[in-house]
């Protein structure tokens, strides 16, 4: 459980009334296992969601987690891994905390925001004696720099330090739509669900467009390949993944994603279906460069040849693409 998904579960753990203590990487520098805006939360009966990072350092961090979940103080500290029983040295800068009812505010206006497709971001000013969140709209806190709109409804940069303040744009999940529920898609499903992808599901076939299919998806939509607009709109944000049960299909849902522009486009089939494919969406208006970023064969070449084999080459294809976008340097450490 990582990003928006972690603070859902945060708001819905005040919501009930119950203690949630969160534990932010503030700011990193050198190899860290984790940078800026990585969480863990500890629950008030123990449980532990998410990660900072992993080894001793997690582990202390897991200590001070305890503690602020008895006496309800904040702590600061500086975790340097190469000094805390990790080789691969950097540092990490982490904010613990007890939540708050003030805190779900915030988090309920977050949240209702990036659903709505307005996002924003929380700021929590790590000064103050008992350090709560607020919630700052897109396009507001320009004095502050909380949030400086870039047109696309997506914050400039990354969680970070403005001085004693931290700043995390809350954006919705990213979403991964798949053309055709065979059994590759119904492979990809838990696959991209596990690594906080929403997954979307689209098939033609009424004894496939199930949601029982596909327990881990968040919609399962009955529609036309021919007419994928009836069914559902595709935006920049979104990652597509086409391979529904026939060619003919295939080249209909690409030629029609194509013009959406998404952040990832990829469909399956081989190195001959892809000269197919480029001649069939050129004759329906493609330009060349939409055309060159259409990703098939789909997925990371890694000898893959059964579904769960393909849907984690693909999975591994959208990571690089999301990290890619997101500007996040080579993991030198990875978390462990």
């Amino acid at each position: 459980m990582e990003g928006i998904a972690l603070l859902r579960r945060a708001a819905e753990e005040l919501r009930e009334g119950r203690k949630v203590v969160e534990c932010v990487v503030l700011a990193s520098r050198g190899s860290a296992a984790r940078h800026a805006g990585a969480r863990m939360l500890t629950l008030q009966d123990g449980t532990l969601l998410g990660t900072v990072g992993g080894g001793t350092p997690e582990l202390r961090c897991q200590q001070m987690c305890r503690e602020a979940l008895a006496d309800g103080r904040p702590r600061r500290t500086t975790m340097e891994r190469g000094i805390v029983d990790v080789a691969c040295g950097g540092a990490q800068d982490l904010g613990i905390r007890a939540m708050s009812q003030a805190d779900l505010v915030a988090l309920d206006a977050a949240l209702a925001a990036a659903d709505a497709g307005e996002p924003g971001c929380l700021a929590v000013d790590w000064s103050a004696p008992e350090p709560v969140a607020s919630f700052v709209p897109a396009g507001a806190g320009q004095d502050t720099g909380a949030w400086q709109d870039t047109g696309a409804g997506e914050p400039p940069s990354g969680p970070r330090m403005e001085g004693d303040v931290y700043v995390e744009p809350v954006v919705a999940a990213e979403r991964v739509v798949i053309f055709g529920g065979g059994h590759v898609g119904r492979a990809c499903v838990p696959a991209l669900a596990a690594i906080d992808f929403e997954v979307t599901v689209f098939d033609d076939r009424p004894d496939v467009a199930l949601p029982e299919n596909f327990p881990d998806a968040a919609h399962v939509i009955l529609g036309s390949f021919k007419d994928i607009a009836a069914g559902i709109t595709l935006g920049a944000r979104d990652y597509v993944i086409v391979m529904t049960h026939g060619h003919v299909a295939d080249e209909d849902v690409v030629a029609q994603a194509i013009g959406a522009h998404p952040r990832y486009l990829g469909c399956m089939g081989s190195r001959h279906k892809r000269r197919v494919l480029e001649r069939v969406v050129a004759e329906r208006g493609a330009s060349p460069a939409e055309i060159a970023a259409v990703d098939l064969p789909i997925g990371l070449s890694l000898g893959a040849v059964t579904p769960a084999e393909i849907a984690v080459s693909i999975a591994a294809k959208l990571i690089e693409v999301r990290h890619a976008h997101d500007g996040d340097a080579f993991h030198a450490c990875p978390s462990h």
